[in-house]
């Protein structure tokens, strides 16, 4: 059995570029959807990033369940916008008016906009941080930070998140299946029923991993782990001409985002 999350190894122009570009190009892009948080550039965006699964060759490995909850969770935010924002054009009434009763929860087109724009946008995070994991070696993503004069002790740190990850993963799905054998099933009907079934599931993970980081520790005391400033690698980043590339297109959107935020560009914003 296999994680669905983590790093998979292929040969596509996404695992190539460089790990450290890829680390920033996903952090420029949070930052330029949060300053200028158009719903048409989020979407936009969202489908640029289906696109690099394509190309890396990368199935969107979520269950149904995840699925389906990333899904309801956007469109809750999406319902939550429309209810609690008035400002803007009254489009009309989730519950008109009827006899002496209501009418209640008026719908703004402000409101739809900015609902939109907050669900494309936690669509965009989610999907582009697992393309991101799915694209980036954790050992060259340290070596990569390591050139930028970032100590390996915080770079390591990093690749050890991503590392276990797609271990995490596993042992929740090792606890989901040892509870089923004991017959028990998650129950959300209720506040009791939740809590129970999240101490179910959230001991027996904990366990690992405490275990899990006691391991390691003791790895890394014993192969001197931290003794020097320096250390070498079996495996190095390199820089291509593709990385140059899309550097500078990472740049670019950062500084279209930042000059639309404070007003520049307006015929651009008419379209984005």
């Amino acid at each position: 059995m296999t994680s669905r999350f983590g790093f998979v190894k292929n040969d596509t122009l996404l695992h190539r570029l460089n790990p450290a570009l890829k680390l920033f190009a996903l952090i420029f892009l949070m930052v330029g959807i949060i300053v200028y948080p158009s719903w048409r550039l989020s979407i936009v965006l969202l489908f640029i990033v289906f696109i690099g699964f394509r190309i890396a060759k990368v199935p969107i490995r979520l269950t149904k369940g995840r699925t389906k909850f990333i899904v309801i969770f956007s469109v809750l935010l999406l319902l939550v916008q429309v209810l609690v924002t008035r400002n803007g054009v009254l489009l009309g009434f989730i519950i008109p008016q009827i006899g002496g009763f209501g009418p209640l929860f008026p719908i703004t087109d402000f409101g739809i906009v900015r609902g939109l724009a907050i669900s494309s946008r936690f669509l965009l995070l989610v999907f582009s941080s697992m393309l991101f994991v799915s694209v980036t070696d954790p050992t060259l993503l340290a070596h990569s930070l390591t050139r930028l004069r970032i100590p390996y002790r915080y770079s390591f740190s990093l690749v050890i998140a991503l590392r276990f990850l797609p271990l995490f993963d596993l042992e929740n799905h090792t606890v989901r299946i040892a509870q089923k054998s004991r017959g028990i099933t998650p129950e959300v009907t209720g506040l009791r029923k939740i809590i129970r079934t999240v101490q179910y599931t959230f001991f027996p993970l904990l366990v690992s991993a405490l275990s899990r980081v006691d391991s390691l520790s003791m790895s890394m005391d014993g192969r001197g782990f931290g003794y020097s400033a320096d250390r070498s690698y079996l495996r190095k980043s390199s820089w291509r001409r593709s990385d140059t590339i899309v550097t500078i297109l990472t740049i670019c959107f950062l500084a279209v985002c930042l000059l639309l935020s404070v007003g520049y560009l307006p015929e651009v914003a008419q379209f984005i």
